[in-house]
């Protein structure tokens, strides 16, 4: 489970997420202002509790992995998998994790999608929230609490969570890195646990 990283940096012209399709420049033209003022296209919207993109939190993982194609890495064990793509198949790229479950031994025998992280900052909510937005633009949206740290490159990250399902990996200079959706009835130590290994809950 050491594929945490929250790399923010892939080369120039490769900003291409890998949820779905779409053009490298669309990341440097949007605004939070412009976001805020025009509908969020479906295909990059963040719905808190629901989904990010084209990809739903429940979903079936097979129809996953047949739109996204092969996972670029990952682990899995005992029902549980977390997958891992990077943008342009470059580990510098943006990252796109979903961590998938089944109820082994139940008829729903299904592997499902339980959470989904992503660092590109392509996908935003309606409101223009993503991955390079403050944490005082996210606090004038969302309520969040801080509920839990992690290190990356020996720099503390803190991960901000609202009740509606969605979290926030905020870096030092207080600045978004990373998204993480999941099921607005899931404990902090659940919703975390597959993507960072030093992980501290604090709430």
């Amino acid at each position: 489970m050491g594929l945490m990283a929250c790399n923010q940096s892939p080369k120039t012209g490769e900003a291409v997420d890998t949820i779905t399709t779409h053009a490298p420049d669309t990341v440097k033209q949007e605004s939070d202002t412009t976001a805020a003022n025009k509908p969020v296209p479906a295909d990059k919207l963040i719905v808190p509790g629901k989904a990010i993109g084209q990809t739903a939190l429940g979903e079936d993982a097979a129809e996953v992995f047949k739109r996204l194609g092969k996972p670029d890495g990952g682990d899995a064990a005992m029902g549980k998998a977390l997958s891992i793509w990077y943008a342009g198949h470059d580990t510098t790229g943006y990252q796109t994790m979903i961590y998938t479950g089944r109820q082994m031994g139940t008829q729903d025998d299904v592997a499902r999608v339980k959470q989904i992280r992503v660092t590109s900052p392509w996908f935003m909510t309606a409101e223009g929230i993503h991955n390079g937005s403050t944490l005082q633009q996210i606090s004038k949206v969302y309520e969040v609490k801080k509920s839990a740290t992690f290190t990356l490159k020996k720099e503390a990250y803190a991960i901000y969570r609202s009740a509606k399902g969605i979290a926030f990996e905020i870096d030092p200079q207080e600045i978004c890195r990373g998204i993480i959706l999941f099921d607005a009835s899931s404990q902090p130590g659940q919703i975390y646990l597959p993507f960072y290994n030093d992980m501290k809950v604090v709430e």
